[in-house]
């Protein structure tokens, strides 16, 4: 199936409801789609290929409007599989097409696939002619890789910006922003922001204000991934501008793991506690939240609190991994509160203690460390810690 955007513009998308993992790490419950755009003018553009297993019915797509084997130029916008996977299978079609793409994906593209067809680099704003519509190439590096730009086309006012603003979630044919409930569309950007594109948080905003210095007008915004907006195109931007923004929201955000409840009741009194102080407060247990969740509420919150027994004298193991992630994530640097349960030696906490101090963490006190049940004391530093986490969100 494709659909017109604009005169002689058209998408020729896939929707994916196979995939239970997306980069076999996030949930997708809702599938996604993988977005590409065919411009047909005197000369002939396809903006991205699809990821590689759904090659056959992209190809449909395309041959319901033109024979793929005219096409002259292939836009690459990006070299990730789920975006090029299907090159190797149209190059043998398209056996005249020149591939387009920035300096960096060069070597890029020949280490995933080696394809033979021409290629051609092109610089920072530098321009294409399809006849009547014209091309601008905007570099858009570390969105999220470094090879990757961005496309706009001119006459029309349509941007092309690759992963930026885009969104989990198959579209069933509902391709615009003015056919589909926005609420899930808000919820699954912000999950994909959060799992994607957390660590690069500052090209995004630098993206954004690339593209606002440039000074050109965009009427739509057509993604790589989710709806294609054109009722209000900025509506996504300004999300994505938010989300990533440097000042961190008034919200706590407690992560914990519990083997047989005792780590599970303290985390439940902290919460009641900081409710009862007014403090905006959600609570994941990793043995069961699903990592994109508890990265969307811990991604942005003014304050996280850490809680595990501990496990072989080491932190709970699923507890472990959400810090590896807030490393690779490149959290922003916040408070962090601390509790853990033990039952005889102990040594949770203080591995906890010791990643975050290296991790340059400011670490909330009192830090909490309870043997089994806790006593009437530690119960009253429990709430000395929800009094000192209100202060700071103060």
């Amino acid at each position: 199936m494709h659909r017109e955007i604009a005169k002689g513009v058209y998408y020729v998308g896939v929707d994916d409801h196979h995939t239970k993992l997306f980069e076999n790490l996030w949930e997708i419950p809702l599938g996604v789609s993988y977005n590409s755009y065919l411009i047909v003018d005197d000369k002939i553009a396809l903006i991205e290929t699809v990821k590689e297993p759904w090659t056959e019915e992209w190809l449909d797509n395309i041959s319901e409007i033109i024979d793929p084997a005219e096409i002259d130029y292939l836009i690459l916008n990006h070299m990730e599989p789920d975006h090029t996977g299907a090159l190797p299978h149209i190059a043998k079609i398209a056996k005249n097409a020149t591939m387009v793409y920035s300096p960096k994906a060069s070597p890029m593209q020949k280490s995933f696939y080696d394809v033979g067809l021409e290629e051609k680099t092109v610089e920072d704003l530098e321009e294409i002619s399809l006849g009547s519509k014209t091309l601008k190439f905007v570099h858009a590096m570390f969105l999220h890789w470094p090879e990757t730009m961005m496309t706009y086309l001119v006459e029309d006012k349509i941007l092309f910006p690759c992963d930026a603003f885009g969104t989990y979630g198959a579209l069933n044919g509902k391709i615009f922003d003015d056919e589909i409930d926005l609420r899930m569309v808000e919820q699954e950007s912000r999950r994909y922001l959060s799992t994607i594109i957390t660590s690069y948080l500052k090209f995004v905003q630098r993206g954004i204000e690339k593209v606002k210095e440039l000074g050109i007008e965009i009427d739509v915004i057509a993604p790589s991934h989710g709806p294609i907006y054109r009722e209000d195109p900025m509506w996504i931007v300004n999300k994505y501008a938010e989300w990533s923004s440097p000042e961190l929201e008034k919200t706590c955000c407690i992560v914990y793991g519990s083997m047989y409840g005792y780590t599970h009741r303290l985390a439940i009194k902290l919460k009641e506690e900081l409710l009862s102080l007014g403090v905006n407060v959600k609570a994941h247990n990793v043995s069961y939240a699903r990592t994109g969740d508890v990265l969307v509420d811990s991604m942005r919150a003014g304050v996280i609190v850490l809680g595990g027994p501990t496990y072989d004298a080491f932190p709970f193991p699923k507890l472990w991994t959400f810090m590896n992630e807030m490393e690779g994530k490149r959290f922003a640097q916040r408070p962090i509160g601390l509790f853990g349960t033990f039952g005889w030696g102990g040594g949770g906490v203080r591995k906890m203690k010791k990643w975050l101090e290296d991790q340059k963490f400011e670490i909330l006190e009192p830090v909490i460390r309870v043997k089994a049940r806790p006593t009437d004391e530690e119960e009253a530093e429990l709430k000395k810690l929800a009094k000192t986490i209100a202060q700071k969100l103060r």
